[in-house]
Parts: C-alpha cells; structure tokens; sequence
C-alpha cells in the first residue's frame, strides 16, 4: 500500500511519525481557526448583554441596535472567509498599496472628516456614509503586510540596520504619526507591537531590539509627560501608587474589578450583569472583560484567557515553521497586535496596566476594529492553509481515505 502511495505521488516524503521533528500543518491551522471561531462565538453573545443598556439609555432598540451588530460581525466572518482563500502570491502584490491607502486614511484623521470621541480622534467620516471608519484598524493590517513585503526584497539586507531603518522605521513612524495625530497612544503602541512581532519572525539581531527598546522608552516617555491624564493612569497601576477606590467618586477600574470579583467562579448569568447600568461607561468595548467576568464568572474569563494563549501559541507554530518568509513576518506582525492588544485590554481590566482604550480583538463592539482583525486572520489564515507541508497533508489523508482516486 505504501509502495502504491509513493508511486502515485512521489512528491511527497513519508517519515514515521515518531521522527517527524516538522509540528504538523493541520494541527497548527485549527490551532489558530477554532480559537478565532470560539472568540467570534463569545463575542457574539457578549456584545448583545453589555450593549443593551447602553442602547436603551439612546432611546433606541436594542434588538433593531443588535442587528447592526450582527449585519458588521457577518461582514467580518465573510471577508475572513474571502481572505484566507485568496493565495499568498496575491497578498504579497498589493501589500505596498494596501500600506499607503490605509495609511492615507489615517492621516484624514487631522481633516475636516475627523470625529472625535473620548478625547481621542480614531475616526473619520466621508459625506453620505452613514456610520464611522477608524482607519488605524485597517492600517495595523497594510502595516504587517508592508513589513513582510519590504523585508522580503532581495535589495533589503535583514542584517544591515540602515536598510531596516529606512525600509520599516521610517514608514512606520508615518503611520505612527497618523495615529498620534488624534492623539490615540494606545494604539500607537499595539503598532510598536506588531513591528516588534515582525521583525523578530525576519530574524532581525536581538541586539537590535534594545535600540528600538530605548527610542521607544523615550517616546513613550514624551507621550506620557506631555499629557497628564495620560501619567496619572500609568501611575496608577504602579506598586506602591495605586489608591484604594474612593466609593464616593469611584473610577472605572474599580467597576471593573467589582465586576470580576461579583462573577465569583460561574458569574450572575448573561444579561444580569449589574455594572453595565452606566457603571462602566465603556461597557461594550474597553471593559467588556468585566462584564464578561461577572456573567460568566472565573470559568469564563479563563476560558477567554485560554483561548487567546491557544490563539497565539498558534501564530507561533505558524511563524516558526512555514516555508515562506513573507508570511512568517506577516503572522509575526498579526500575531503580535492580536496577542498584544488582547493582554493590554484584559490586564487594564484586572488594574495589571494602564487603561490605555484598546478593545478585546473579536470580542468588544466595533466595526473597523472586527473587520480589520477578522480581515488580518484570514491573511494568516490563507498562508496556513496554502502552506506546502499542510497541502500534502491534506493530499495524503484524501488519497489513503480514497485510494482508487
């Protein structure tokens, strides 16, 4: 049987399974579908319990409310399904392009089309379209597909730091000035993140990271001073700094915190969360974890928390084992923003960092944000897929469950 499958095709390698050093492609496929399928599902009941009263409070209907919710989360889960179907070859050529026209959005921010909310300008607005854009969504995507496109030239020395410099520190300081041009340093540094993601898959020298460790320390730094709320948040989770909550005037990370401690270990049930009743004011995004915790309980956050470490643990097989080095760094990058963002959020809720106004990748409301990730997960989706260890995976499971074919 055997000799008849390596006949047929030869240009398969067959090795016991016991010596394969090489993790298998399938594996590392579902590692990373069903946690993004499991996260989608959280969030799709999630949203729905920690919107509710905010959308009533609106004088509108929650449900009328919740189907613009379910119209953006099933335009999500489509443009994945049509992204991680569409070959590597295709994502490689339109990533200059995908770069500049995200990053040419970004900067209508600072335009007659930017929207501000919460102090931050995130968002623009173009005549006649009915609902906001937040291109620094986007523009995480056309980053880590420009950092994997430039690194991948053959005129691009990896080991030489000015052809790095000047091929992926100067571009992303453009995007990182459109970022800070509304004034949103949160996801300014969820970029930082991702270049340090993608760079770290080129296998840029580490001691190169403690540059770009000490240039970002400072601008960090100048961020922090320039603004004082800013400070105080990032003091306020210090050792030694944080304040025992003032119950007259309580802030919002004690209503998170009151939140997962009410939860217990199984939660009040879904919808019964009491906090949400304008406790929280950014129920729905931010500090949907708190609300997910006292719903849900420990069990519930454990699971979310789980599932993301089973997510990430997957970008990293991925990473480290395709055959192509433009996805490597592309799932680098995505892998990093989604891992990052995602403990940024969780461990602002838990008072671990600073509240900083990062949602919760797939599971905080918002269109752009949903999109844009669901869009970054079916590029590395498509790679996994596409990869050619996992295609002759595939044929070899097809070919012994059908031998005559």
């Amino acid at each position: 049987m055997i000799a008849k499958l390596k006949a047929r095709i030869p240009q398969i390698e067959f090795r016991s399974s016991r010596t394969e050093e090489a993790p298998s492609p399938i594996t590392t496929y579902y590692l990373i579908l069903v946690p993004v399928i499991s996260l989608i599902i959280v969030g799709f009941i999630m949203v729905f319990s920690a919107s509710t009263v905010r959308v009533i409070a609106q004088g509108e209907n929650p449900y009328f409310a919740y189907v613009r919710n379910l119209l953006i989360m099933g335009a999500g889960v489509a443009f994945m399904l049509i992204s991680m179907r569409i070959p590597q070859g295709f994502w490689r050529a339109v990533s200059p392009w995908v770069f500049l026209v995200t990053l040419g959005m970004q900067f209508l921010v600072g335009t007659s089309l930017g929207v501000a909310s919460g102090g931050n300008t995130n968002w623009i607005q173009f005549p006649g379209i009915p609902f906001l854009i937040q291109p620094s969504e986007s523009l995480k995507v056309g980053m880590a597909m420009f950092i994997g496109w430039v690194l991948t030239k053959r005129t691009v020395d990896r080991r030489n730091p000015v052809h790095v410099g000047v091929n992926v520190g100067i571009p992303l300081m453009f995007a990182l000035g459109g970022v800070m041009l509304g004034h949103d340093l949160g996801t300014a540094l969820i970029f930082v993140a991702l270049a340090v993601g993608a760079l770290a898959a080129a296998g840029i020298p580490e001691k190169w990271f403690l540059i770009l460790g000490g240039v970002g320390s400072l601008f960090v730094a100048f961020a922090l001073f320039s603004n004082q709320s800013r400070l105080a948040r990032v003091i306020s989770v210090l050792p030694g700094f944080r304040k025992p909550p003032d119950m007259s005037a309580p802030e919002q990370g004690d209503h998170a915190l009151w939140a997962l401690g009410s939860g217990g270990l199984t939660g009040v049930g879904p919808g019964a969360s009491k906090e949400k009743w304008n406790y929280l004011a950014e129920a729905h995004t931010d500090f949907i974890f708190a609300i997910l915790g006292e719903e849900m309980g420990l069990i519930g956050t454990m699971f979310v928390v789980v599932t993301f470490g089973v997510l990430v643990y997957g970008f990293y097989r991925l990473m480290t084992n395709h055959s192509s080095d433009y996805a490597r760094i592309v799932t680098g990058g995505i892998g990093m923003w989604i891992g990052a963002q995602a403990l940024v959020n969780m461990g602002a809720v838990v008072g671990l960092t600073p509240i900083i106004g990062v949602p919760l990748p797939l599971i905080s409301t918002g269109g752009s944000a949903f999109i844009a990730t669901c869009v970054g997960l079916g590029v590395v989706l498509s790679f996994a897929r596409q990869d050619t260890g996992m295609e002759k995976a595939f044929g070899i499971r097809t070919l012994l469950r059908n031998p005559r074919k």
